[in-house]
């Protein structure tokens, strides 16, 4: 090289953008499980952890479906959220564990995620509670 050195040459490496192809297979998956939701009351879960995601894809399927009306927060052995999207029945659902990381990621295709509905043990013992408090006289 003529005694020149290299060290003195800029290199910019550029990645090209790529699609996963992930966005169009799981809206095209939403559109059948909205379908099914209210053909056959079929409930569908989309699993978006497990999936490649691209720079910025998953962010662009976010910004699709965009939010709706409803936004929902439990505290329980962790915090979950859940907000339907602008298509009604389409619900993006984040799980986390007592440390705050995040556990789970999904999209259910429901009228209403089933863990926010209350359990019928936990009717079954508030009954009992309330039936206990009135007969000890322990009025509001």
């Amino acid at each position: 090289m003529n005694g020149e050195s290299l060290a003195g040459i800029k290199v910019q490496v550029e990645t090209p953008e790529y699609e996963t192809g992930n966005l169009l297979s799981i809206i095209s998956e939403i559109q059948y499980a909205l379908q099914q939701l209210l053909e056959h009351k079929k409930v569908h879960s989309i699993d978006l952890r497990a999936m490649p995601w691209s720079s910025g894809e998953e962010q662009k399927l976010a910004s699709y479906l965009g939010k709706g009306e409803v936004f929902i927060e439990l505290n329980t052995l962790g915090k979950s959220t859940f907000i339907e999207t602008q298509f009604s029945g389409v619900w993006l659902v984040n799980h986390y564990n007592q440390e705050d990381e995040q556990i789970a990621k999904l999209i259910e295709i429901t009228y209403l995620p089933e863990i926010v509905f209350s359990q019928k043990e936990d009717i079954k013992n508030s009954l009992e509670r309330l039936q206990t408090a009135l007969s000890d006289d322990k009025q509001p």
